[in-house]
């Protein structure tokens, strides 16, 4: 019976994970040049934190009893939420870019599609995690950090793309690639 009750809730987490997967991809539908692959994501320890807290939070959600332990099954439904919103903001954030231009998107905002000419600047500054960037383009503020998937070939593609797209010359920037400073200090 318990062999049953173990293969019943693998197959309920299965169908969790196949449901939630369809309704990111309804929700955040892929952009054109996401087709090219170039992309910035999320670094993959938060995809695998997200799994796990999920898995566990709703393994012992599922398991306990909320009459006997409220408690002890309100902090595992805490865990299954962070788990979740570990999850939706890790498909939920995505820089897609190409020669031209870059979308960004997260999990609170719509995809918008910058050109290389509309960055103004960036800040970049060290913290205990890393090396944390804000890139300035119309007005918008994008954060980026060192521990970003493909973070290093986009900005330096970006920066391409933007001593083209304003005619400045690229030897006449102050630059410092091993802390991501790839344009104009704003």
């Amino acid at each position: 019976m318990n062999y049953i009750a173990y293969i019943l809730l693998v197959a309920v987490i299965f169908g969790l994970v196949a449901l939630v997967d369809f309704v990111l991809g309804k929700l955040f539908p892929k952009s054109e040049l996401s087709k090219k692959g170039q992309a910035v994501r999320l670094p993959r320890y938060s995809f695998i934190l997200g799994i796990l807290l999920s898995v566990l939070g709703l393994m012992a959600v599922l398991i306990l009893s909320p009459q006997r332990q409220l408690a002890l099954w309100l902090g595992c439904l805490v865990v299954l939420g962070i788990g979740v919103f570990l999850l939706a903001n890790f498909f939920g954030f995505a820089i897609y870019y190409d020669e031209t231009s870059f979308s960004y998107r997260t999990l609170t905002k719509k995809t918008r599609l910058f050109h290389y000419g509309d960055i103004t600047g960036q800040r970049s500054f060290v913290a205990k995690s890393g090396v944390n960037i804000l890139l300035y383009a119309q007005g918008q503020e994008i954060a980026l950090y060192s521990a970003m998937q493909g973070l290093r070939p986009f900005l330096e593609t970006a920066f391409r793309g933007w001593c083209e797209a304003t005619g400045t010359d690229p030897d006449s920037v102050e630059q410092n690639p091993d802390f991501f400073s790839f344009f104009p200090e704003k």
